[in-house]
Formats: C-alpha cells, sequence, structure tokens
C-alpha cells in the first residue's frame, strides 16, 4: 500500500463527486484534519473508513488502497454494458480473477496500557501489507526526549526478524515529550512474507527506542495481536 497513492486518489474522487473536505469529513465523521491527512500521504484511513469511501464513491476497496481504478474493475463495467453475449466459460474465469485482487483485512492491537496502536493488516492471493497509522502514547508526557526509533519486528521460535524501520535513535532531530515524536511514526510494509506457524499471526511487536536529554536510552517492546489467521 502507497499513502500517497491512496492520498492521491481520495483527493481525486472527492473533487470528481464536488465535496469540499469539510462535507466529505461530515459524511464520514470525521475531522477535516483527517482528510487532509489522507490526502497528503500521511496516514490511510482504517477499515470501517474505507468501507464508508468505498460506499461514497462507489468504487471498490481494492481500487482506493491500489490508488487508481483497477483494470478489473473497467473489464467488468465494459463487460456489463457492451459484452452481452459471453460464455460462462469467460465469465467463471472473470470471477476467479475478481476473488485473487479481493483484499482480506485485519486490525491490529495491542493490550499494552501505556501505547495505543492503529494498524491494518491486509492481503490477498497476490500479496500481504502492515499498514500502521498511529502510535499514541496513554500516559503522563512529561519528559523530553532528542531522538526516536521504532522498529516493526516479527519473532518466530526466540528468533527476530525486523519487519520495518522508522527513524534513528543516533540521530538528534527536536527535544519533544514521547506522545510528540510518536506523531510522525507510521508504518507501511508491502509484500509482506507472514511466517506464521500457529494460524494466527500474534507474533509481531513494536520496539520503541528513545534518547532523553542525559543520553539515556528507553526501551518499550508492544506485542501486536491480530485475532484472525493470516495464512493463505
Amino acid at each position: 500500500m502507497n499513502p500517497t497513492l491512496i492520498g492521491k486518489f481520495i483527493s481525486e474522487q472527492r473533487k470528481k463527486h464536488h465535496m469540499t473536505q469539510s462535507e466529505l469529513a461530515t459524511l464520514l465523521s470525521v475531522t477535516n484534519q483527517a482528510i487532509s491527512k489522507w490526502e497528503n500521504g500521511r496516514g490511510i484511513p482504517d477499515v470501517e473508513m474505507l468501507k464508508k469511501l468505498s460506499e461514497i464513491f462507489k468504487v471498490n476497496i481494492n481500487d482506493i488502497l491500489d490508488g487508481k481504478k483497477n483494470q478489473s474493475q473497467k473489464f467488468k463495467k465494459y463487460f456489463y454494458i457492451f459484452i452481452i453475449i459471453l460464455t460462462i466459460l469467460s465469465l467463471t474465469l472473470f470471477l476467479i480473477n475478481s476473488q485473487k485482487n479481493t483484499f482480506n483485512f485485519y486490525t491490529l492491537a495491542s493490550d499494552n496500557n501505556a501505547f495505543t496502536i492503529k494498524g491494518v493488516i491486509a492481503y490477498n492471493k497476490n500479496k500481504k501489507s502492515i499498514y500502521i497509522s498511529e502510535i499514541n502514547y496513554a500516559l503522563e508526557d512529561e519528559e523530553k526526549y532528542k531522538s526516536i526509533e521504532c522498529l516493526l519486528l516479527e519473532v518466530n521460535d526466540g528468533l527476530e526478524k525486523r519487519i520495518g524501520v522508522w527513524g534513528n535513535i543516533k540521530n538528534i532531530n527536536k527535544e519533544a515529550p514521547l506522545s510528540e515524536l510518536l506523531k510522525d511514526v507510521l508504518f507501511s510494509v508491502d509484500d509482506y512474507d507472514c511466517n506464521c506457524t500457529n494460524y494466527k499471526c500474534n507474533n509481531l511487536y513494536l520496539r520503541i527506542s528513545v534518547l532523553n536529554l542525559n543520553d539515556k536510552m528507553i526501551t518499550y517492546n508492544i506485542p501486536l495481536e491480530i485475532d484472525e489467521n493470516c495464512n493463505l
């Protein structure tokens, strides 16, 4: 999933339907800032919002995630309008192709009291993707830090595999509370190779490392949970 392409597609569809960001935000019961964030590629809608957007714009969820109208959807429209005499075999092949392109969505969550996570894992027959759009620190936050690094990890049989990286603990960027530093963090992982061995992808976690003003590093390990089977 490419957040920039998704945002551009949402913007194009909104304008095509003659809506302002404010009007679309009202229909979705979200803030104008949320719409702006999506359209600027700094986040993507969650599963519920994707469903609502597909209904409002009358497009397939796959189109939104791919950032463009899929060729299969154009063919489907052309089929209904112009091709009346298709054989049963042609229709069967078309339905099989549509099935392969359908995304399944599962929500990423965490039972860690200090952090709330907002993300999804999406997959079809062709690929699996992970997207984490928000990481919020839920506790009182007064101490300031000067750098942050976030790792998305998978652990199997005690071995860690790095899935994604955001930031660099060695780079000094700004002095801010943890909640402020986390506002810019997001993960977008295409073609994720899920190595689940027990029919549940509950072996993912986030490792957040921050460096305070006294050069002391503090690390948080946050397990992520996916309630459904991600194997195909």
